[in-house]
């Protein structure tokens, strides 16, 4: 009886929504596509099976800090029988692991290790319980953090037998669950699809004149609403800029910035900070936050208009995961537009700079690896894309590591990406819909994407009647008096529910 091994090796006493559908199905032997909210505990799905299993089961993840982290909590709990190997891991460490093998039941890698001949080859000698992709939206070229390397998923799966395959993620509209199935093959997949509305979190926008009056309403809001709270910004210099001019006004606050063009060791000390409350605020790009396991961030503010639906739903998933009432707020100005316009058609005019493609490819590379690298420096991670293309269209690489292309492998480069580019175009209308929206419900916009219905609740978003004079003051929290002692109790078990519940972590 899985609740039996649940409490046995995992301390709960019963599933939540989702997972005992997932693990009964995977366990089968079918392929399954899962759709589950942030904080529903995804990785139980996939951790209890590679338990009562023989054999090796690989989760593919890209979120390396998610990675030591799931491996530290099995390890608190006793299950010892889990490894997480990526770009942290000295060689020393990876050829360890890989002649142990046979002594895990869990390896959590990331895509790139897995292009590694030495690992694949070490993984082709075990005996494959499951292959797990978290993140699974980022498989899609309609995903809105699609990654070329995930494209190779499917043709790793293939040369390890096609073991029962879970595809999970927290947001997937229509498009990218079909192109999801399509990419990695997946046979005849059972769906679980769980809704993306998450009731607890009020929906706001707010439209104001300039960056400096966002600050001033920015500053506004940390004095008065209870913290820890997360605030997007569209780029790395807004993110330390805003972090700077918070900092300087609330000095009695601890504030971070987080961005893709830090180091990694200084990327997860700041999510380690956080999760462990040493910072109140983080003002973060896109780049923070999948797989990012703290429950009690009571607001998510974004002071630039997001790209696009989807990872607009994901960002704000990430507040309320406690069950409090949280709330989600969007500032926007005239500037933001235009911002947002330029973003996508400066990634266009990259493009176009293919030109330069067949020279740089021409010269000499002593491995793969410094082929990547030098993609990457000239066109950022579309290299990745690029190199991903070229493989797939057959471009022959020679024994010194160079290749010849010409000028019609360039034109169907240029179509690929300007499909892209009206894929993110599409995606962003939706968005501006969803600001410019003055009549109609903001939960009802943001679901319609996802094919969902929602009932009338209260405090669902500002045109339904809505305020921020509902959630939990600062000062009150400071001073002792926001929770009665029924309702310290009350929370206290729900805290030990939530325990008893399948609950890990994403």
């Amino acid at each position: 009886m899985l609740e039996r091994d649940l409490q046995r090796l995992f301390g709960f006493t019963g599933f939540k929504k989702g997972q005992k559908e997932i693990i009964e199905s995977l366990m089968a032997g079918h392929d399954v596509f899962a759709m589950l909210p942030t904080g529903r505990g995804k990785s139980l799905c996939y951790q209890l099976p590679a338990f009562l299993s023989p054999g090796l089961t690989i989760v593919v993840s890209p979120l390396l800090s998610l990675m030591e982290d799931q491996v530290t909590q099995l390890k608190k709990i006793g299950r010892k029988e889990a490894v997480a190997m990526n770009s942290f891991s000295s060689r020393e460490e990876r050829k360890a692991i890989l002649q142990s093998l046979d002594s895990f039941k869990l390896i959590y890698l990331s895509p790139e290790m897995l292009q590694s001949k030495e690992v694949f080859a070490a993984l082709a000698d075990q005996k494959i319980s499951y292959f797990i992709i978290d993140e699974a939206h980022c498989v899609s070229y309609w995903g809105h953090d699609f990654r070329a390397d995930y494209l190779r998923l499917r043709d790793v799966k293939a040369s390890l037998g096609n073991p029962p395959t879970l595809a999970i993620t927290a947001t997937a509209d229509e498009n990218v669950r079909r192109d999801v199935i399509k990419q990695l093959h997946l046979r005849d997949p059972i769906h679980v699809l769980d809704e993306v509305n998450r009731s607890n979190i009020a929906l706001f926008v707010e439209k104001v004149e300039s960056e400096y009056e966002k600050v001033i309403r920015v500053k506004e809001l940390l004095a008065r609403y209870q913290l820890p709270g997360l605030l997007y910004t569209q780029t790395r210099a807004q993110a330390e800029w805003y972090s700077e001019q918070l900092q300087h006004h609330h000095s009695d606050l601890k504030i971070g910035f987080y961005h893709g063009g830090m180091d990694s060791m200084d990327r997860m000390l700041v999510q380690e900070q956080f999760i462990n409350n040493q910072l109140d605020v983080i003002c973060a790009t896109n780049a923070f936050g999948m797989g990012v396991n703290k429950p009690d961030i009571h607001f998510i503010i974004h002071l630039q208009q997001p790209l696009d639906i989807a990872s607009y739903v994901q960002e704000i998933g990430r507040a309320g995961r406690d069950g409090s009432p949280s709330f989600a707020l969007v500032f926007v100005s005239p500037e933001d537009r235009h911002q947002a316009t330029r973003l996508i058609r400066n990634q266009i005019e990259e493009h176009m700079s293919l030109d330069m493609l067949p020279q740089l490819l021409a010269q000499p590379f002593d491995s793969d690896k410094e082929r990547k690298e030098q993609l990457k420096s000239s066109y950022g991670e579309q290299g990745q894309t690029i190199l991903f293309l070229l493989e797939k269209w057959g471009v022959i690489i020679d024994d010194k590591g160079r290749s010849s292309i010409g000028t019609s492998i360039i034109e169907k480069l240029k179509v690929y990406f300007e499909q892209q580019e009206r894929i993110r175009q599409q995606r962003l209308g939706t968005m501006m819909a969803y600001i410019d929206n003055d009549q109609f419900c903001r939960r009802e916009l943001l679901l319609r994407s996802f094919n969902e219905s929602v009932a009338v609740q209260a405090n669902c978003c500002d045109q339904c009647g809505a305020t921020l004079s509902h959630y939990k003051k600062r000062e009150e929290v400071l001073h002792g008096k926001s929770l009665h002692w029924k309702q310290e109790l009350a929370l206290l078990f729900h805290q030990t529910q939530n325990r008893k519940e399948g609950d890990i972590s994403e």
